[in-house]
């Protein structure tokens, strides 16, 4: 029963006189504050938490490039495009992480032509740097269910 029907319920209730305004009230408050019973789901279906772990794993996923060169770009992309139709609250995960995949590729490159005139090494550092905390960051606040941008990512998606 949704929270619209307990409340028409509780006003017939009253109506009828089986409950005194204050109960209405007191009962209409509980109904209010507690949250309508989800729906049952089926098989194969995601639940909100298990969505929010998929997209933690999608930002945690760029570190595979520590352990197989490449594997760190190519993984949360492959991950993203084929789970966003099945986990809708994967693709707003997947477009930031492919965005700073791309962005964070161009300011490489930018950094090591400028390690030239050796103002390059402070930006590969400070990418280096970045590269290891925004999917941290970003891993914990997906697991909340809340997207988080990262800071100078270029939107391409």
């Amino acid at each position: 029963m949704s929270v619209a029907d307990e409340i028409t319920r509780l006003n017939q209730l009253r109506e009828q006189g089986a409950l005194t305004d204050a109960e209405f009230e007191a009962a209409k408050a509980k109904a209010l504050a507690g949250s309508p019973e989800p729906a049952t789901p089926g098989p194969f279906a995601m639940t909100s938490a298990s969505a929010n772990q998929m997209a933690m794993l999608l930002h945690f996923s760029q570190y595979l490039g520590y352990m197989i060169p490449l594997l760190g770009f190519a993984a949360p992309i492959l991950f993203w495009q084929l789970k966003k139709d099945e986990i809708p609250e994967l693709d707003v995960h997947g477009r930031i992480v492919a965005n700073w995949l791309l962005s964070s590729m161009i300011y490489y490159l930018i950094s090591g032509l400028l390690t030239i005139i050796l103002i390059g090494f402070i930006g590969l550092i400070v990418l280096a740097a970045l590269s290891l905390i925004y999917p941290i960051v970003g891993g914990i606040k997906a697991n909340d269910g809340e997207p988080w941008d990262y800071p100078g990512s270029i939107h391409f998606f």
